[in-house]
């Protein structure tokens, strides 16, 4: 009785471990790749260790350059179609509700932290990216040149999937 309480008990570990680690690893895997244009703010905390703020150029939305459906309270969901812009992917509309998009298109979810009436501040879930101890004061001096590939999925959830430093992989011995 005891050996299939503790199997039981195993088994809804993983499941539990499974469900909060699964979406990202999926997103990672199978989203489509994208580059945002990034800068870093701040590379360490010292509970968690090395790591680098992204705050991005798609964080800060001009609303009279940028079509949406209606106002947007702080705190709502909002969804953002993006287009590839030579190098960048860039905003090119805002809703409420998740849009149906084109196969050259990307939809990405956010959060609005910051309405300021003709612009508002979005937060991705994509802003910390942790690096190996040490690296990340040597990223910091190097953060007008930092971009990022992140990988989205169909359901708009972005995941960061690598730092690129002058458009070159981020590599870490």
């Amino acid at each position: 009785m005891k050996q299939k309480q503790f199997l039981l008990l195993m088994a809804y570990s993983l499941i539990v471990i499974s469900l909060i680690f699964l979406p990202k690893y999926t997103t990672l895997n199978h989203g489509k790749e994208i580059v945002l244009k990034t800068e870093p703010v701040d590379p360490r905390d010292v509970f968690r260790g090395d790591y680098v703020i992204l705050s991005y150029e798609i964080s800060n939305v001009n609303l009279n350059e940028t079509p949406y459906d209606y106002d947007f309270m702080d705190g709502e969901h909002i969804y953002a179609v993006l287009s590839e812009k030579e190098i960048y992917w860039t905003i090119d509309s805002l809703s409420h509700a998740k849009p149906a998009i084109e196969d050259k298109d990307v939809c990405m979810k956010g959060t609005v932290t910051r309405n300021t009436g003709d612009a508002i501040i979005i937060e991705w879930g994509i802003e910390s990216y942790f690096v190996p101890e040490g690296e990340g004061w040597q990223i910091q001096k190097q953060m007008d040149n930092i971009s990022v590939i992140v990988s989205v999925d169909k359901g708009c959830s972005a995941v960061v999937k690598q730092l690129l430093i002058n458009g070159e992989p981020l590599e870490f011995e």
